[in-house]
C-alpha cells in the first residue's frame, strides 16, 4: 500500500477484513502509540522479547543503522529504519506461519524496502504534493515514484483522483490497473469524501484478494471521531492542503467547530490556514511544536496573532497530561474540535483521548 493520503486506512481494513481467511501479518508505517505495535499478527503487536531477538538477529547480518547511507562502504546492504522494521516483521510472519502478509509503505517506493516486495496486489490510494521535498522535485516525480509499486505487483488497484492524474500529467495507467470510483453516496455522512474513496479503494482491493466475501468497514486512524467531554472531537493527519475535504469543512463551520492545529514549519501551513479560512473555520488555535533534538518547530505561529497559542508541545516526549488540561480549557467555551497536523501530533492527541486504534471500531452517529 502506498499513497498521499489515506494508505493506512486502506491497509488496516484489508488486513482486518482478510482475518476471516487466515492469519494475517500486518506491517504499518509510522506506528499508533509504540514502536511495536507497526509490526502486528491478527493485529496483536509482536510481543518485545520477540521483537528484540529477531532485531538482535538481523543486526548480526546487517550494518547498524547509523552508518553512512552509501553502497560502497556498506557492501550495499545498508537497511533504512523502516528496512529494519520490515525485516522483523518478515522474519517473525515467517517464523508463525501466517497466510496473508499486508504492508503499509512510506511516503516513497522507488527507493523503499518495502517498494522491493514482489505482491500479489498492489494499491495507491492518493497523489498530493505533500512530498514534493523527499521525492519531487514536481507532482510527476511524486505519482511515477508511487506508481512504480505497480512494477513487482501481479494487480493493482488505484482511486479516481490518482487515475485522472495520469491523463492530466500524460502518464498511462498500468494494463493491469483497476481504478475505484466515488459512491455514489457518501453513506450516512460521518466521514469526508475522501475517506469514503478510501473505503471504496479497501473494498474493491479486498474484492481482488477474496471475491465474492463479504467486506466490512469502521472506524479509521486517518479520521477519528471521539468527545472531550460532552464535546464532539474530530482527529485527522493532514500535512497538505489538497489533502482537506472542503465540503466537510463547511460542515464543521456551521456547527462553530474550533480547529486545533500541530504544524511545523516545513509543511503546508499557509494554504492549510487558507483552506481553513476560505470554508468559514476562523477560531483557529495550534499548539507549538517542539522536540528536544530541534527537528521539529512552528515558528509560523509568530506570524499568525489571530492564531491562539495553546502552549509548546514535545512530540518526542509529549506530557499528555499537560496537553489534555490545555485542550480542555480551550473546548469549554466551544462547540467542538477538529483536530489536525502531522502525525506524531496526532498521534499524541490520541493518547489525550485514550483512544487506541488497535482493531475495529463502529462509526459513531454524527454530533
Amino acid at each position: 500500500m502506498t499513497g498521499s493520503k489515506g494508505k493506512g486506512t486502506v491497509t488496516r481494513h484489508i488486513a482486518w477484513n482478510l482475518q476471516a481467511l487466515g492469519s494475517v501479518g500486518l506491517v504499518l508505517s509510522p506506528e499508533e502509540l509504540t514502536h511495536r505495535d507497526r509490526l502486528r499478527i491478527d493485529n496483536q503487536p509482536i510481543d518485545a522479547a520477540t521483537f528484540e531477538r529477531l532485531w538482535r538477529d538481523i543486526a548480526r547480518h546487517q550494518p547498524r543503522m547509523n552508518e553512512a547511507m552509501d553502497d560502497t562502504a556498506t557492501g550495499g546492504r545498508y537497511l533504512s529504519p523502516t528496512g529494519w522494521f520490515l525485516s522483523v516483521g518478515l522474519a517473525w510472519f515467517h517464523e508463525r506461519g501466517v497466510r496473508w502478509v499486508v504492508v503499509e509503505g512510506g511516503r516513497g517506493v522507488r527507493h523503499d524496502e518495502i517498494g522491493q516486495l514482489d505482491a500479489t496486489l498492489a494499491v495507491v490510494t492518493s497523489v498530493h504534493g505533500e512530498h514534493l521535498k523527499a521525492i519531487g522535485p514536481g507532482l510527476a516525480d511524486v505519482w511515477d515514484d508511487k506508481l512504480s509499486i505497480a512494477r513487482r505487483a501481479r494487480r493493482l488497484v488505484l482511486g479516481q483522483q490518482v487515475s485522472a492524474q495520469a491523463k492530466a500529467l500524460g502518464r498511462s495507467l498500468p494494463r493491469h490497473a483497476q481504478v475505484s470510483r466515488m459512491p455514489s453516496t457518501l453513506g450516512d455522512g460521518c466521514v469526508p469524501a475522501w475517506l469514503a474513496l478510501d473505503r471504496q479503494i479497501a473494498a474493491d482491493a479486498f474484492a481482488t484478494l477474496a471475491p465474492g466475501r463479504p467486506f466490512h468497514w469502521f472506524g479509521s486512524p486517518s479520521f477519528t471521531e471521539s468527545r472531550l467531554g460532552v464535546r464532539p472531537a474530530w482527529i485527522e493527519p493532514v500535512v497538505h492542503a489538497d489533502s482537506l475535504d472542503e465540503a466537510f469543512l463547511r460542515r464543521l463551520a456551521r456547527e462553530g467547530i474550533s480547529v486545533v492545529l500541530g504544524l511545523p514549519s516545513d509543511k503546508d501551513v499557509a494554504r492549510i490556514l487558507a483552506r481553513l479560512r476560505d470554508a468559514g473555520l476562523r477560531d483557529l488555535a495550534a499548539f507549538s511544536l517542539t522536540s528536544p533534538v530541534g527537528h521539529v518547530e512552528s515558528g509560523w505561529l509568530a506570524g499568525h496573532p489571530d492564531v491562539v497559542s495553546l502552549g509548546p508541545l514535545d512530540v518526542v516526549f509529549p506530557d499528555v497530561a499537560s496537553a489534555r488540561e490545555r485542550l480542555q480549557a480551550h473546548a469549554a467555551s466551544r462547540r467542538g474540535l477538529y483536530i489536525i497536523g502531522v502525525q506524531v501530533f496526532t498521534r499524541t492527541m490520541r493518547a489525550v483521548f485514550g483512544i487506541h486504534l488497535g482493531g475495529p471500531a463502529p462509526c459513531p452517529p454524527n454530533n
